[in-house]
Protein backbone atom coordinates (compact mmCIF):
# COMPACT_ATOMS: atom_id res chain seq x y z
CA UNK A 1 0.00 0.00 0.00
CA UNK A 2 2.84 2.39 0.89
CA UNK A 3 4.45 1.62 -2.47
CA UNK A 4 1.23 2.52 -4.32
CA UNK A 5 0.93 5.78 -2.39
CA UNK A 6 4.56 6.59 -3.16
CA UNK A 7 4.07 5.92 -6.90
CA UNK A 8 0.90 8.02 -6.92
CA UNK A 9 2.74 10.88 -5.18
CA UNK A 10 5.64 10.74 -7.67
CA UNK A 11 3.21 10.76 -10.63
CA UNK A 12 1.33 13.70 -9.13
CA UNK A 13 4.61 15.60 -8.56
CA UNK A 14 5.78 14.96 -12.12
CA UNK A 15 2.47 16.15 -13.55
CA UNK A 16 2.61 19.27 -11.39
CA UNK A 17 6.17 20.09 -12.50
CA UNK A 18 5.36 19.52 -16.20
CA UNK A 19 2.24 21.67 -15.98
CA UNK A 20 4.05 24.38 -14.03
CA UNK A 21 6.79 24.77 -16.62
CA UNK A 22 4.28 24.45 -19.47
CA UNK A 23 2.32 27.45 -18.23
CA UNK A 24 5.48 29.30 -17.28
CA UNK A 25 6.92 29.01 -20.79
CA UNK A 26 3.68 29.04 -22.81
CA UNK A 27 2.39 32.14 -24.63
CA UNK A 28 0.52 34.87 -22.77
CA UNK A 29 -3.18 34.12 -23.03
CA UNK A 30 -5.72 36.66 -24.26
CA UNK A 31 -9.41 35.87 -23.76
CA UNK A 32 -11.50 36.50 -26.89
CA UNK A 33 -15.12 37.42 -26.18
CA UNK A 34 -17.55 37.79 -29.06
CA UNK A 35 -20.43 40.25 -29.31
CA UNK A 36 -22.37 38.98 -32.34
CA UNK A 37 -25.83 39.82 -33.65
CA UNK A 38 -28.42 41.89 -31.80
CA UNK A 39 -27.71 42.77 -28.18
CA UNK A 40 -30.64 41.54 -26.09
CA UNK A 41 -31.03 40.42 -22.46
CA UNK A 42 -30.50 36.83 -23.65
CA UNK A 43 -27.29 37.59 -25.56
CA UNK A 44 -25.88 40.14 -23.10
CA UNK A 45 -26.05 37.81 -20.09
CA UNK A 46 -23.50 35.23 -21.37
CA UNK A 47 -21.26 38.04 -22.65
CA UNK A 48 -21.15 39.54 -19.15
CA UNK A 49 -20.54 36.10 -17.64
CA UNK A 50 -17.59 35.57 -19.97
CA UNK A 51 -16.19 39.01 -19.16
CA UNK A 52 -16.32 38.27 -15.42
CA UNK A 53 -14.73 34.86 -15.93
CA UNK A 54 -11.88 36.36 -17.98
CA UNK A 55 -11.41 39.04 -15.33
CA UNK A 56 -11.14 36.51 -12.49
CA UNK A 57 -9.05 33.86 -14.25
CA UNK A 58 -5.33 34.66 -13.75
CA UNK A 59 -4.46 32.60 -16.83
CA UNK A 60 -5.75 35.49 -18.98
CA UNK A 61 -3.60 38.60 -19.09
CA UNK A 62 -5.89 40.64 -21.33
CA UNK A 63 -9.20 40.57 -23.21
CA UNK A 64 -10.02 41.04 -26.89
CA UNK A 65 -13.64 42.11 -27.36
CA UNK A 66 -14.50 41.01 -30.90
CA UNK A 67 -17.60 42.83 -32.19
CA UNK A 68 -19.86 42.11 -35.13
CA UNK A 69 -23.19 43.62 -34.08
CA UNK A 70 -25.55 46.39 -35.23
CA UNK A 71 -26.48 47.15 -31.60
CA UNK A 72 -29.72 46.46 -29.78
CA UNK A 73 -31.17 46.93 -26.30
CA UNK A 74 -29.95 50.21 -24.77
CA UNK A 75 -29.82 49.02 -21.16
CA UNK A 76 -27.98 45.80 -22.04
CA UNK A 77 -25.45 47.67 -24.20
CA UNK A 78 -24.86 50.10 -21.35
CA UNK A 79 -24.43 47.19 -18.91
CA UNK A 80 -21.68 45.68 -21.08
CA UNK A 81 -20.03 49.12 -21.40
CA UNK A 82 -19.81 49.63 -17.63
CA UNK A 83 -18.52 46.10 -17.03
CA UNK A 84 -15.84 46.41 -19.74
CA UNK A 85 -14.79 49.79 -18.34
CA UNK A 86 -14.51 48.35 -14.83
CA UNK A 87 -12.48 45.34 -16.01
CA UNK A 88 -10.12 47.50 -18.10
CA UNK A 89 -8.95 49.27 -14.94
CA UNK A 90 -7.27 46.00 -13.84
CA UNK A 91 -6.90 43.97 -17.02
CA UNK A 92 -6.47 45.57 -20.49
CA UNK A 93 -9.40 45.27 -22.90
CA UNK A 94 -9.15 46.07 -26.61
CA UNK A 95 -12.28 46.16 -28.78
CA UNK A 96 -12.02 44.96 -32.38
CA UNK A 97 -14.95 45.89 -34.64
CA UNK A 98 -15.15 43.44 -37.51
CA UNK A 99 -17.80 44.11 -40.18
CA UNK A 100 -20.06 46.24 -37.99
CA UNK A 101 -20.09 47.64 -34.48
CA UNK A 102 -22.75 50.32 -34.42
CA UNK A 103 -25.20 51.93 -31.99
CA UNK A 104 -25.38 49.78 -28.83
CA UNK A 105 -22.40 47.69 -29.97
CA UNK A 106 -20.31 50.86 -30.30
CA UNK A 107 -21.60 51.91 -26.85
CA UNK A 108 -20.31 48.61 -25.43
CA UNK A 109 -16.92 49.09 -27.13
CA UNK A 110 -16.45 52.48 -25.47
CA UNK A 111 -15.50 50.77 -22.22
CA UNK A 112 -12.35 49.29 -23.80
CA UNK A 113 -8.92 50.89 -23.62
CA UNK A 114 -8.67 50.99 -27.41
CA UNK A 115 -11.17 50.58 -30.26
CA UNK A 116 -9.87 49.12 -33.52
CA UNK A 117 -11.68 48.57 -36.83
CA UNK A 118 -10.88 47.79 -40.44
CA UNK A 119 -11.01 50.66 -42.96
CA UNK A 120 -14.40 49.52 -44.32
CA UNK A 121 -15.96 48.45 -41.00
CA UNK A 122 -19.20 50.23 -40.10
CA UNK A 123 -19.47 51.96 -36.74
CA UNK A 124 -21.05 54.99 -35.08
CA UNK A 125 -24.84 55.27 -35.34
CA UNK A 126 -24.76 57.24 -32.10
CA UNK A 127 -28.40 57.66 -31.25
CA UNK A 128 -31.51 56.13 -29.71
CA UNK A 129 -34.75 55.10 -31.38
CA UNK A 130 -38.20 54.10 -30.19
CA UNK A 131 -40.38 52.54 -32.84
CA UNK A 132 -43.61 50.62 -33.08
CA UNK A 133 -46.54 49.89 -35.39
CA UNK A 134 -49.74 51.90 -35.08
CA UNK A 135 -52.87 50.27 -36.54
CA UNK A 136 -55.67 52.38 -35.12
CA UNK A 137 -56.98 53.34 -38.61
CA UNK A 138 -57.13 49.70 -39.65
CA UNK A 139 -58.78 48.76 -36.35
CA UNK A 140 -61.47 51.40 -36.90
CA UNK A 141 -62.14 50.16 -40.42
CA UNK A 142 -62.69 46.56 -39.39
CA UNK A 143 -64.57 47.41 -36.24
CA UNK A 144 -62.03 46.62 -33.51
CA UNK A 145 -62.49 48.69 -30.35
CA UNK A 146 -59.72 49.14 -27.80
CA UNK A 147 -60.75 48.85 -24.14
CA UNK A 148 -58.25 50.30 -21.64
CA UNK A 149 -58.56 51.30 -17.99
CA UNK A 150 -55.52 53.32 -16.96
CA UNK A 151 -54.28 55.40 -14.04
CA UNK A 152 -52.73 58.12 -16.19
CA UNK A 153 -53.00 59.66 -19.65
CA UNK A 154 -49.73 58.19 -20.91
CA UNK A 155 -49.87 54.83 -19.15
CA UNK A 156 -50.63 53.09 -22.45
CA UNK A 157 -48.39 55.26 -24.64
CA UNK A 158 -47.44 53.22 -27.69
CA UNK A 159 -50.77 51.39 -27.77
CA UNK A 160 -51.08 50.32 -31.44
CA UNK A 161 -54.88 50.51 -31.38
CA UNK A 162 -55.20 54.22 -30.67
CA UNK A 163 -53.80 57.39 -32.19
CA UNK A 164 -50.70 58.68 -30.37
CA UNK A 165 -51.38 61.89 -28.47
CA UNK A 166 -49.10 64.88 -27.99
CA UNK A 167 -48.53 63.76 -24.39
CA UNK A 168 -47.53 60.27 -25.60
CA UNK A 169 -44.95 61.69 -27.98
CA UNK A 170 -43.54 64.11 -25.41
CA UNK A 171 -43.17 61.38 -22.79
CA UNK A 172 -41.52 58.92 -25.18
CA UNK A 173 -39.20 61.63 -26.48
CA UNK A 174 -38.12 62.51 -22.92
CA UNK A 175 -37.12 58.87 -22.35
CA UNK A 176 -35.29 58.67 -25.70
CA UNK A 177 -33.50 61.95 -24.95
CA UNK A 178 -32.40 60.73 -21.51
CA UNK A 179 -30.85 57.55 -22.92
CA UNK A 180 -29.34 59.52 -25.80
CA UNK A 181 -27.62 61.90 -23.36
CA UNK A 182 -26.17 58.92 -21.48
CA UNK A 183 -24.78 57.64 -24.80
CA UNK A 184 -23.35 61.09 -25.61
CA UNK A 185 -21.69 61.35 -22.20
CA UNK A 186 -20.09 57.90 -22.62
CA UNK A 187 -18.69 58.81 -26.06
CA UNK A 188 -17.47 62.23 -24.90
CA UNK A 189 -15.68 60.88 -21.81
CA UNK A 190 -14.25 57.74 -23.42
CA UNK A 191 -13.10 59.42 -26.63
CA UNK A 192 -12.21 62.78 -25.04
CA UNK A 193 -14.44 64.74 -27.41
CA UNK A 194 -16.24 67.94 -26.48
CA UNK A 195 -20.02 67.39 -26.38
CA UNK A 196 -20.72 70.32 -28.71
CA UNK A 197 -18.25 68.97 -31.28
CA UNK A 198 -19.71 65.50 -30.87
CA UNK A 199 -23.39 66.36 -31.39
CA UNK A 200 -23.15 66.93 -35.18
CA UNK A 201 -21.71 63.40 -35.46
CA UNK A 202 -24.28 61.88 -33.13
CA UNK A 203 -27.42 62.10 -35.26
CA UNK A 204 -27.61 58.36 -35.96
CA UNK A 205 -25.32 58.35 -38.99
CA UNK A 206 -22.89 55.48 -39.53
CA UNK A 207 -19.21 55.82 -40.43
CA UNK A 208 -16.66 53.60 -42.07
CA UNK A 209 -13.62 52.87 -39.96
CA UNK A 210 -11.65 55.32 -42.03
CA UNK A 211 -14.21 58.08 -41.35
CA UNK A 212 -14.48 57.20 -37.66
CA UNK A 213 -10.70 57.50 -37.25
CA UNK A 214 -10.84 61.02 -38.67
CA UNK A 215 -13.39 62.02 -36.03
CA UNK A 216 -11.51 60.27 -33.19
CA UNK A 217 -14.33 57.79 -32.61
CA UNK A 218 -11.81 54.92 -32.83
CA UNK A 219 -8.05 54.50 -32.37
CA UNK A 220 -6.92 52.52 -35.42
CA UNK A 221 -8.09 50.98 -38.70
CA UNK A 222 -5.41 48.31 -38.57
CA UNK A 223 -7.81 45.47 -37.76
CA UNK A 224 -6.62 42.40 -35.88
CA UNK A 225 -2.92 43.22 -36.31
CA UNK A 226 -3.39 46.62 -34.65
CA UNK A 227 -5.45 45.08 -31.84
CA UNK A 228 -2.71 42.51 -31.30
CA UNK A 229 -0.04 45.23 -31.21
CA UNK A 230 -1.95 47.13 -28.52
CA UNK A 231 -2.34 43.96 -26.45
CA UNK A 232 1.38 43.20 -26.81
CA UNK A 233 2.12 46.69 -25.54
CA UNK A 234 -0.21 46.43 -22.55
CA UNK A 235 0.87 42.92 -21.51
CA UNK A 236 4.54 43.51 -22.25
CA UNK A 237 4.62 40.19 -24.12
CA UNK A 238 5.20 39.52 -27.82
CA UNK A 239 4.02 35.93 -27.86
CA UNK A 240 0.24 35.95 -27.42
CA UNK A 241 -2.26 33.12 -27.62
CA UNK A 242 -5.87 34.11 -28.37
CA UNK A 243 -8.42 31.83 -26.74
CA UNK A 244 -12.15 32.07 -27.46
CA UNK A 245 -14.06 31.38 -24.28
CA UNK A 246 -16.67 29.44 -26.23
CA UNK A 247 -13.98 26.83 -26.88
CA UNK A 248 -13.15 24.10 -24.41
CA UNK A 249 -10.17 25.54 -22.58
CA UNK A 250 -8.46 24.43 -19.35
CA UNK A 251 -8.58 26.87 -16.46
CA UNK A 252 -6.10 27.74 -13.75
CA UNK A 253 -6.65 24.39 -12.02
CA UNK A 254 -4.45 22.84 -14.71
CA UNK A 255 -1.47 24.60 -13.15
CA UNK A 256 -1.68 22.12 -10.29
CA UNK A 257 -2.06 19.10 -12.54
CA UNK A 258 -5.69 18.47 -11.58
CA UNK A 259 -6.92 18.28 -15.16
CA UNK A 260 -4.12 15.94 -16.17
CA UNK A 261 -4.85 13.61 -13.24
CA UNK A 262 -8.49 13.64 -14.26
CA UNK A 263 -7.54 12.59 -17.77
CA UNK A 264 -5.30 9.84 -16.48
CA UNK A 265 -7.44 8.48 -13.68
CA UNK A 266 -10.91 9.79 -14.57
CA UNK A 267 -11.58 10.61 -10.93
CA UNK A 268 -13.63 13.76 -11.43
CA UNK A 269 -15.68 15.65 -13.96
CA UNK A 270 -15.15 19.42 -14.02
CA UNK A 271 -17.22 21.49 -16.50
CA UNK A 272 -15.20 23.19 -19.21
CA UNK A 273 -15.65 26.82 -20.20
CA UNK A 274 -17.57 25.57 -23.22
CA UNK A 275 -20.18 24.03 -20.94
CA UNK A 276 -20.31 26.99 -18.59
CA UNK A 277 -20.87 29.59 -21.29
CA UNK A 278 -23.31 27.74 -23.54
Amino acid sequence: MKKIVKIFFIVFLLIFVVNFFYYLLSPTRVAVINISGLITPNTASPICDQLRQAQKDPMYSAILLKINSPGGDAAQSEKIYYLVKQIDEKKPVVALIDSIGASGAYFAALGARKIVTYPASLTGSIGVIFEGINAYKLANKIGIEDFVVKSGDVKDAGNPLRKPTKSDKEMIFSVVESVYNQFLDAVASSRHINIEKLKPLADGRVFTGQMALKYNLIDSIGGFDAAKAYLQKYTGKKNLKFVELSDSYPGVSNLFGLSSIKNLLDISKTPSLQMIFK
